[in-house]
């Protein structure tokens, strides 16, 4: 099976959220801390990937999009001037991640990997062979999945080694959090092994996740066909914050803002507080 054809199972059509005027919000949500969202379109593009980063240096995101010859353009929308531009030299870049320190990108695909820094606008691919890339994750060293084994590896020092309390498990996507707990998705559910541990433990069983991510605290979000739900720390239990469906994918901005990737979009979701509401 081809990333293309893995990659359409985890598509839905997006149900736009209706804009009505003179109301506040766009989207309603469970947190507690906050009433609503406002939804901002930064960029919309047909057939878009599951991955997204941002650059926190410049507030600028990036993604892929299918080019329609069976490969992914690795592509950039600066938040607020809504500017894309389209990068050149990265064959297929299907996953992206990035350095939240330097501020370098990361693109995987079929060609390997791809490490690119935006400030002196280099591009260079690692010094890795035979890598068919599916996922990538940064956290001090660089992390991906390989397909079509769907395996987790790490590459450091010119060397690519297993993610050993990963080896020979199925992981569709992985992330850590602040403690350096690893949580991963596959068909089967959301798991979580904690920080110097080796068990493998379900969180749960139900929805089909699709996508996840690790916010500028270390705290992890999902998203399943129709919501989207965040990692509780204290008690690692799972909790709904917000329903929108056909979320592929999910990032961060400098300010911790959600920003969220489905068929055809890339939207931002700018939190109302209750006590704005209140005013």
């Amino acid at each position: 099976m081809d990333k293309n054809l893995l990659l359409s199972f985890m598509i839905f059509t997006t149900v736009e959220c209706s804009k009505n005027l003179g109301k506040v919000c766009d989207l309603v949500t469970d947190d507690l801390l906050k009433q609503c969202y406002i939804r901002e379109t930064l960029v919309s593009i047909s057939h878009s990937p599951n991955q997204l980063a941002v650059n926190k240096n410049t507030n600028t995101v990036y993604f892929s999009f299918d080019s329609g010859q069976g490969e992914y353009i690795p592509a950039a929308v600066q938040i607020e001037s809504k500017k894309v531009t389209v990068l050149k030299g990265v064959k297929d870049a299907f996953a992206v991640t990035n350095d939240p320190l330097i501020g370098e990108m990361y693109f995987g695909g079929s060609n390997g990997i791809y490490k690119y820094n935006p400030a002196q606008q280099t591009l260079k691919r690692l010094a890795v062979k035979n890598l068919d890339i599916w996922w990538l994750f940064f956290k001090k060293i660089i992390y991906f999945i390989r397909f079509p084994s769907l395996n987790a590896y790490c590459y450091h020092d010119r060397l690519v080694k297993p993610v050993t309390p990963l080896m020979n498990v199925t992981v569709n996507q992985f992330v850590f959090d602040n403690d350096d707990n690893i949580f991963f998705i596959n068909g089967t559910g959301l798991f979580g092994i904690k920080n110097g541990q080796s068990d493998i433990i379900l969180l749960r069983d139900s929805p089909r996740f699709l996508g996840m991510a690790a916010n500028n605290k270390g705290h992890v979000y999902l998203c399943s066909e129709n919501e989207i739900f965040v990692i509780s720390k204290m008690i690692q239990k799972v909790k709904k914050i917000v329903n929108i469906p056909g979320v592929l994918g999910m990032t961060f901005d400098k300010d911790n803002n959600l920003i969220y990737s489905d068929s055809h979009e890339i939207v931002r979701l700018l939190p109302i507080s209750n006590s704005y509401l209140k005013l």
